[in-house]
């Protein structure tokens, strides 16, 4: 009988890395990945480790197929249109190619995105679709949360963390289930903290 193949509970991209025995160390480095389009592939695990590592237990077919079905539909349902535009008052203080983070976070507890795009500023105005998809590991997607904050925030350092004179709009609490919301992005940034390190991180 045909079984899938085993996997790592913490991989990004399907390969198994040393780094994750740490997870808050683990999302952040996911973050990045995402963020910048950089492969992980040079952090991953020895042969040694991988050979030493237990087995996951793989599921029956029927119940792998069942878990995909419900976790699309899932997907599909929970998906939130978000239209982002630059104020006219700030449209001095950003250069046609600075990047802009457009993402959702919980409202309450681990502020990790739930779902991001990246995009530049000669793109705006721009109508973009936050869904599951664009989540940062399986346990934080944006269907788990019953509440959200949209983000969209222009930056020169091209970094996810905000920073000094980093441009940004911020939506009002957004339940699960809004189909769209717009956001200006109008105000500028001041009295930000360096950049943070997740505690944990080795």
């Amino acid at each position: 009988m045909n079984r899938s193949i085993p996997h790592y509970p913490y991989s990004i991209q399907g390969e198994p890395m040393t780094i994750f025995r740490y997870p808050r160390a683990a999302q952040y480095l996911g973050m990045i990945a995402v963020i910048t389009g950089i492969g992980v592939s040079a952090c991953q695990r020895s042969p040694e480790a991988t050979a030493a590592a237990p087995m996951a237990n793989t599921p029956p077919m029927h119940a792998t197929e069942t878990t995909d079905i419900k976790d699309s539909a899932a997907t599909a349902a929970t998906s939130l249109k978000v239209t982002v535009s630059l104020s006219p008052a700030l449209a001095r203080k950003a250069a046609p190619d600075d990047v802009v983070f457009i993402f959702a976070r919980p409202t309450s507890g681990p502020r990790m995105p739930l779902a991001l795009v990246r995009k530049q500023v000669k793109d705006l105005p721009v109508t973009v679709v936050l869904d599951d998809s664009q989540g940062m590991s399986s346990a934080m997607r944006l269907s788990s949360a019953p509440e959200v904050i949209v983000v969209a925030r222009v930056t020169k350092s091209g970094m996810a963390d905000a920073s000094d004179g980093d441009l940004e709009g911020v939506s009002g609490p957004v339940a699960n289930g809004t189909k769209a919301v717009s956001i200006s992005i109008d105000k500028v940034l001041t009295g930000q903290k360096g950049p943070r390190m997740p505690q944990g991180h080795p």
